[in-house]
């Protein structure tokens, strides 16, 4: 037992790497009826929930040992969520605990009842008496608030986190336990819970660790058991991106690739009471306290980024650094907004560098197909969550047979023609949304495959050539039109 709990506390931290890496297939949805109850096939023999709460949104990763009760191979493991719940899932993924099978498919079931279900597929069946380990990891926002809801410009800022027991689940559980990992240890208030068989306290806290169980033979009856809920110092701010867009330009000509992020930031944690005091602030700042006010914002860039630029609504910022880090190829890159964003406060501003497309874009063969290949998303290294979010990729004039994987679901596809200068029909461009994503997911790859004839290649200068000559042809005829009123002068007769 010990030494499951500690290869599943130790996976914890390999796992979240894992996510950010890994791109794997979207499954198909499906359709539940209304009351829809999993078989019983399976027992989750050990179950370890570790809760990270580190960041302003929970990162949950279950590691559960699943036994085949039946006598049949089975392949469908259930997860049940309630609806609200279901609705501020971020990701949910898995996989299996050696890594043999790779990232599982987890598929949403649609189902008009209170319960949302997800589906994972296990592809090689687990037959029957067997066991095996999954390791799901589930992103959920929105499980936190500041409490108090207001506070003053140096006052220390609280968390509350609301959640249940017990990991919910459509299986008898033989043995389960919840480890909640938070910031510090300054943690006033927690629910305490009946005392265990042997007489100790539920929770137990450690330091920054906070332990729920362990509980024998929980059955799917009883769902997440009580609700319980802790109160943390949360020493970083509440960082929440409502809007967040970001353009990926495609230019074989010039062989660039230009990348645009624009950002309306909001600070969602404790409101500042009074009125904002400059020079307390300027005061404090010499000590460089914690604080819940978003100070600055770092960007690691990689790939070499080039002319690296920062605007808001009023111009450009200065109170920004960017420099070459030691590793070939990597740039740190530290934005400073005008003011401090306290609690409440919302701040806009637009961020844009370059990269060698060649970094980017390659070709397969000599049939002019192209495949690019960008992160998705390069926010920033501090914890923030996105509510809604647009990616659009601009592909050359006269890109065709366009293709794209997404790593992330999403929610609508817009294709349209974007015109720049000298360009005719204008430039293939793709608009991607999704939201509800979180920091979490950063760096995870794009794919677009696009087919540009050679020929595409001279459509511009063509243009360009066909400009000039039309300007230097009209300018001729124009020049040799006899505009005068006047009679002509003798021997012009002839002319």
């Amino acid at each position: 037992m010990r030494s499951f709990l500690a290869r599943g506390a130790v996976l914890l931290t390999s796992l979240f790497v894992a996510i950010a890496q890994a791109t794997p297939e979207t499954a198909p949805q499906l359709n539940l009826p209304e009351k829809f109850a999993p078989p019983p096939v399976f027992k989750n023999t050990n179950l370890l929930r570790n809760i990270d709460l580190t960041k302003p949104y929970q990162r949950e990763v279950i590691a559960v040992v699943v036994e085949n009760i039946s006598k049949d191979p089975q392949t469908d493991y259930y997860i049940p969520f309630d609806k609200e719940v279901a609705e501020r899932i971020s990701y949910i993924e898995a996989r299996d605990k050696a890594g043999v099978l790779g990232f599982l498919d987890v598929a949403k079931a649609q189902s008009p009842g209170p319960t949302q279900w997800y589906r994972v597929f296990i592809s090689e069946p687990v037959k029957a008496g067997e066991q095996i380990t999954l390791h799901i990891a589930i992103g959920l926002t929105g499980v936190v608030e500041p409490v108090p809801a207001e506070i003053n410009q140096v006052d220390r800022q609280y968390l509350k986190w609301t959640g249940t027991q017990y990991s919910r689940s459509a299986y008898v559980t033989g043995k389960q336990k919840t480890k909640i990992k938070l910031i510090n240890n300054e943690v006033p208030d927690y629910t305490q819970l009946e005392p265990k068989s042997d007489g100790s306290s539920d929770p137990a806290k450690l330091g920054s660790t906070i332990t729920y169980g362990p509980y024998e033979e929980v059955t799917s009856a009883q769902l997440g058991g009580d609700v319980i809920s802790l109160r943390y110092e949360y020493t970083l701010p509440v960082i929440t991106a409502d809007t967040f867009s970001r353009e990926i330009e495609v230019s074989h000509w010039g062989g660039n690739l230009a990348i645009e992020e624009k950002y309306a930031l909001t600070n969602t944690g404790a409101k500042l009471k009074d009125n904002f005091n400059r020079v307390k602030w300027t005061a404090t700042n010499y000590l460089n306290p914690p604080t819940a006010a978003i100070k600055s914002l770092t960007y690691g860039l990689t790939n070499f980024p080039l002319n690296p630029y920062y605007t808001d609504e009023i111009g450009n910022v200065s109170t920004s650094r960017f420099r070459q880090e030691q590793k070939p190829g990597e740039a740190h890159l530290e934005l400073k907004p005008r003011y401090p964003l306290f609690g409440g406060w919302n701040y806009s501003y637009t961020l844009g560098w370059n990269h060698d497309l060649r970094n980017f874009v390659r070709q397969r063969g000599s049939s002019g197909n192209y495949v690019l290949r960008v992160p998705f998303m390069e926010g920033p290294k501090e914890p923030m969550v996105y509510k809604d979010v647009s990616v659009t990729v601009i592909l050359p004039e006269g890109a065709t047979d366009v293709a794209w994987y997404s790593p992330l679901p999403i929610l609508s596809e817009e294709r349209f023609f974007h015109k720049t200068f000298m360009d005719t029909l204008g430039r293939t461009a793709i608009k991607l949304r999704m939201s509800n994503v979180v920091d979490e997911l950063q760096g995870r790859e794009l794919r677009v495959s696009y087919n540009l004839s050679p020929v595409e290649f001279y459509r511009k200068p063509y243009v360009i050539f066909s400009a000039l000559s039309a300007l230097f042809l009209v300018s001729w005829v124009v020049a040799g039109i006899d505009v005068r009123i006047g009679p002509k002068k003798e021997g012009e007769e002839g002319k």
